[in-house]
């Protein structure tokens, strides 16, 4: 069998978007950018950014396979007087209308239940909690106009204050913002670049300008790991072959590292089937077992969500919930559960 052949790559990624939206955005350069240069809130201005840290859990590695929990940042005020703002992030590819809403009340309610827990070290000294801000990047095929408030979804007499159950929410509408006026450092506006070309189907014939914004930064410590995470992401949605690959990394790489960095990647892909089935008996480390018990249990979570909502759950979806591996899938699948009118339109969101 030819291992690298010379035709399309077939790259396998669960939520390609979404892992390499948040494997550039864990870099707090980055993020901070993103939020001065493209947020549109009064509170932007009275944050120190110079404080920005990355406090959520996730974990995306250099093959963008490995994910765990939300993207959640803290900043201090410029006033050290007030307790830090915490900004959770989410990256959407489709419009949401209550579901957003919803799931980011959901959040911020399950982050104060865990401030109660953790007093001493979450709360101010007059006891009040931190101020959270839900963080949307969206670049889908058309602008989202608006980004409802509990005021467009609950019905409420005139004199009843609309703002008891609203979630403070920056929307950065990558879709709206001429391929002209993107700013930022080279990787960011690279990111922006990817997503936008990614939503108008320009992505292949785009590629090469993309890859070349970091030919400002070639000897930035991460622009190896910004190149393999892009590489990845392009291989996976879109059709391509391994020397238009390693003629574009060329440009910025040098001659032995771009095609070792290509090789690497397709050899992954490519093996992976054939090398499951010898590691199946393979003691499991601990961290890989900590993150396959995350999965069974959300797996499990959600079969009693549809069990307990529509009753009877066909096989086919049960082994379907089984074959994933990636948190964030299931994390929207839960969120699915619990909002879907009907089970056929859960099931539409399933991968077979």
């Amino acid at each position: 069998m030819e291992t690298f052949p010379n035709v399309s790559v077939p790259v396998e990624l669960a939520h390609p978007h979404d892992l390499v939206v948040r494997y550039f955005l864990t870099d707090t350069e980055l993020f901070t950018n993103l939020i001065t240069l493209y947020g549109n809130s009064e509170i932007i201005r009275q944050l120190d950014f110079g404080s920005l840290q990355c406090e959520s859990p996730i974990t995306v590695d250099d093959h963008l396979q490995e994910v765990i929990g939300d993207l959640r940042f803290s900043v201090n005020f410029k006033d050290i007087g007030y307790s830090k703002v915490f900004f959770f992030f989410e990256h959407q590819s489709k419009k949401e209308k209550r579901q957003q809403w919803i799931r980011g009340l959901r959040k911020v309610l399950e982050f104060y239940e865990s401030c109660e827990s953790d007093s001493e070290n979450m709360l101010t000294d007059n006891g009040k909690y931190p101020y959270v801000v839900m963080v949307v990047l969206y670049h889908g095929t058309t602008p989202w106009e608006v980004l409802l408030q509990i005021k467009d979804m609950v019905s409420l007499p005139d004199d009843v204050d609309p703002h008891f159950l609203s979630v403070p929410t920056i929307l950065i509408d990558v879709s709206r913002i001429p391929h002209e006026e993107l700013k930022g450092p080279p990787a960011l506006v690279a990111l922006l670049d990817t997503l936008q070309s990614s939503s108008s189907g320009k992505l292949p014939e785009n590629f090469e300008r993309i890859i070349g914004y970091f030919k400002e930064v070639k000897t930035d410590s991460r622009v190896y790991g910004w190149l393999n995470a892009l590489t990845r992401y392009f291989l996976a949605v879109t059709k391509t072959n391994k020397e238009t690959v390693v003629k574009t990394l060329s440009n910025v790489l040098n001659k032995q590292e771009t095609p070792k960095m290509v090789i690497s990647t397709l050899e992954e892909f490519f093996l992976k089937g054939e090398k499951k089935g010898e590691k199946k008996g393979e003691k499991k480390g601990e961290k890989k077992g900590r993150i396959e018990g995350k999965i069974e249990s959300k797996v499990q979570d959600i079969l009693k969500i549809l069990n307990k909502r529509f009753r009877k759950i066909p096989k086919s979806v049960t082994q379907s919930l089984n074959s994933y591996t990636d948190l964030i899938a299931l994390d929207s699948l839960f969120e699915l559960a619990l909002d879907c009118k009907t089970l056929a339109e859960f099931e539409r969101e399933l991968v077979y």
